[in-house]
């Protein structure tokens, strides 16, 4: 995932809200995140609809 994403613009002191159907091992919304960070947010989170089972 590393590099995967990115953003064109700047989004100094935002909060910005990533909307996403299913979670799995959260690497994707990592990434993104960090990506979102980057370009200047100040906070992201994460707006899920369903999680898949965790592996044991």
């Amino acid at each position: 995932m590393r590099d995967a994403f990115r953003c064109t613009r700047a989004l100094v002191g935002a909060t910005v809200a990533v909307v996403d159907d299913v979670i799995t091992t959260g690497a994707t919304l990592d990434e993104l995140a960090r990506t979102l960070k980057r370009a200047g947010a100040l906070r992201v989170v994460n707006w899920i609809v369903a999680r898949t089972p965790p592996h044991d």
